[in-house]
């Protein structure tokens, strides 16, 4: 597979985890959703619908940001310089093992 498809399924990984989050009412989704003054602008209204799909892309984009602290650190080790599918399959791997990790421990 090539590392542009390996980051499609990365980020479609993060994407599901962050839905099943919303769809299950997990905790993390409550806190996330709950603390929406502290994130949202004001100026944007606070809607329920929209506050709950902007938790859930907050949700992804952090597990995609930690998912990648593995695979920079994989980066640097191996010394490629552009996107290699060792680095992308290290960052598949962990987004889906925070994705479970977080539905497995309560927070689903």
């Amino acid at each position: 597979m090539t590392p542009q498809g390996l980051f499609v399924l990365t980020v479609g990984v993060s994407l599901t985890g962050a839905l099943v989050h919303m769809l299950g009412g997990s905790l993390l989704f409550i806190i996330v959703f709950q603390t929406a003054p502290l994130w949202w602008p004001e100026i944007f209204g606070f809607h329920a619908p929209v506050l709950a799909y902007a938790a859930s892309l907050l949700i992804a984009t952090a597990t995609l940001m930690l998912g990648g602290v593995p695979a920079a650190l994989v980066e640097r080790v191996t010394g490629a310089t552009a996107p290699a599918a060792p680095a992308m399959w290290t960052w598949l791997a962990s987004v889906a093992a925070l994705t479970l990790a977080g539905l497995a421990l309560g927070f689903g």
